[in-house]
C-alpha cells in the first residue's frame, strides 16, 4: 500500500530518539565496567594485562565508534517511517548504515574471542579436551564473522550501490546473508555461555551452592545470548515488513545492547577481588570461592606445566591464603619446632576450595600433617 509522502520531521524523530540515547548512554555504561576489570588486573592484584585484556579494550573502543556511528545515522533517517524518507535521506540512512555495521561485526568479535580467552586462561590447563573444545568454538565464531565483514563492505558492486539503489551493477542476497549471519551470532553465544558449564561441574566444591555460582558468574553469557536472540527475530521481521527504516531503530537499539552487554560479560568474571572489598567480608569469602579463577589469571611461564586432574584439587590460592600462612608461620609445634607452609610457583591461582580452609604444612623435622584439599588434617603423620 502506497503511502503519501510527509516532510521528515527534526531529526532523530520517532525510534531514532531511543537509538541515539542508547548509542550515548549505553557505552558509558559499559566504560565502567572495563574500567573496573583493569583496575582490578592492574592495581589490585598487579598483574600484567594478558591479551584477552587488550582486546576488551580495543573493543571498548570500537564499541565507542559504533555508538558514535549509530547516532549520526539518527540524524541521517534511521527510525523514521518509510514514508517519511526522501530519496536524499534514503542514501545517507544506507552510508550510515554500512558504516556502523562495520564496527557492530568487529566489536562482536572482540567480545566472544576475549571471553573464550579467558575460558582457555581458566580451565585449558585442566583438560585437553576443553582446549580443543575453545579453539573450534574460536575458530567457528571468528569464520562468520569475518566473512560477515567482507559480505558487509562487498556485497555490492559497485560498492556504492549500497546506498544508491538506482546505480547499475548487483548485490547479493540481503535477505538470506542477513538471515545466515543472525543465525551464527546467536548459536555462537549460545555455545560460548555453555561452554565452561561441563568443567566446572566437573570439578569438586565444598558446596553446591558454591559450584552453581561459578557457573553462574562464568556464563554470564547467556545474558548476551538473550539480547542477541531478541535482535535477531526484531531484525528478521524488519527483513520482511513494509515501514523498515521505524523497525530498524528497534534492531539497533537491541545491536548497540548486544554488543555492549557480551563486553559487559566479559568484565564480570573479574571482579571478584574488587567485590572482596565492597561488599562484608563473609559474603565476600563466599564470592571469592566461586570467581577467583576468573580474576586470578595464570601468568604465562616456562615453569608452568599442566596438572593431572587427580592432584588439581590439591592446588591452593597462595595469596587467598596470605593470612593463614602468617599465623601457621608464628605457631610453634607441641615440641618446640616451627611449622611452615609449603608455597610453590606453581600453586594454582585459583581452586573451588572453601578459604576457610588451612594450607598444606610442613614440619621441619622432615614429616608434615597430611591435609585434604578442603583443609581437615589427618592424624597420621607422613614422610615429605
Amino acid at each position: 500500500m502506497e503511502h503519501p509522502y510527509e516532510p521528515p520531521p527534526p531529526l532523530p524523530a520517532e525510534n531514532g530518539v531511543h537509538v541515539w540515547r542508547a548509542a550515548i548512554v549505553v557505552p558509558i555504561i559499559t566504560f565502567f565496567f572495563v574500567a573496573a576489570r583493569f583496575y582490578t588486573r592492574l592495581y589490585m592484584l598487579k598483574r600484567q594485562p594478558t591479551i584477552d585484556d587488550y582486546i576488551v579494550a580495543a573493543t571498548m573502543v570500537v564499541s565507542v565508534a559504533h555508538g558514535v556511528l549509530i547516532a549520526i545515522a539518527t540524524y541521517h533517517g534511521m527510525g523514521l517511517h518509510i514514508w517519511q524518507f526522501t530519496p536524499e535521506l534514503n542514501a545517507e540512512y544506507y552510508l550510515w548504515l554500512g558504516i556502523s555495521s562495520q564496527f557492530y561485526t568487529v566489536g562482536l568479535a572482540g567480545f566472544k574471542s576475549a571471553l573464550i580467552l579467558l575460558y582457555l586462561q581458566t580451565f585449558g590447563l585442566v583438560s585437553r579436551r576443553f582446549r580443543i573444545a575453545c579453539y573450534l568454538t574460536l575458530f567457528y565464531t571468528l569464520g562468520y564473522l569475518t566473512a560477515n565483514l567482507f559480505i558487509e563492505f562487498l556485497g555490492c558492486w559497485p560498492i556504492a550501490k549500497k546506498w544508491q539503489s538506482d546505480l547499475p551493477g548487483h548485490c547479493i542476497n540481503r535477505t538470506a546473508a542477513n538471515t545466515f549471519f543472525g543465525i551464527g551470532h546467536v548459536t555462537s553465544d549460545l555455545i560460548i555461555a555453555i561452554l565452561p558449564l561441563p568443567s566446572i561441574w566437573k570439578l569438586t566444591f565444598p558446596t553446591t551452592r558454591q559450584k552453581i555460582g561459578l557457573s553462574l558468574t562464568l556464563s554470564s553469557g547467556f545474558l548476551a545470548w538473550a539480547v542477541a536472540t531478541v535482535r535477531y527475530v526484531i531484525s528478521t521481521y524488519n527483513q520482511f515488513t513494509y515501514d523498515r527504516p521505524w523497525w530498524a531503530g528497534i534492531s539497533f537499539t537491541f545491536s548497540i545492547l548486544e554488543l555492549n552487554t557480551g563486553l559487559i560479560c566479559a568484565c564480570v568474571p573479574t571482579f571478584s577481588p574488587l567485590l572482596s572489598v565492597l561488599i562484608s567480608s563473609r559474603v565476600s569469602n563466599f564470592v571469592t570461592t566461586w570467581t577467583t579463577r576468573a580474576s586470578g589469571v595464570w601468568q604465562n611461564s616456562a615453569e608452568k606445566r599442566p596438572w593431572d586432574d587427580d592432584d588439581y584439587h590439591g592446588q591452593l590460592t597462595a595469596d587467598l591464603y596470605e593470612p593463614q600462612r602468617r599465623d601457621l608461620e608464628s605457631r610453634p609445634c607441641s615440641d618446640g619446632e616451627t611449622i611452615t607452609p609449603i608455597t610453590s610457583r606453581e600453586m594454582a591461582t585459583f581452586s573451588p576450595v572453601s578459604p576457610d580452609g588451612d594450607v598444606p604444612i610442613r614440619r621441619s623435622a622432615g614429616s608434615a600433617y597430611n591435609l585434604d584439599v578442603f583443609g581437615t588434617a589427618n592424624e597420621e603423620f607422613v614422610a615429605l
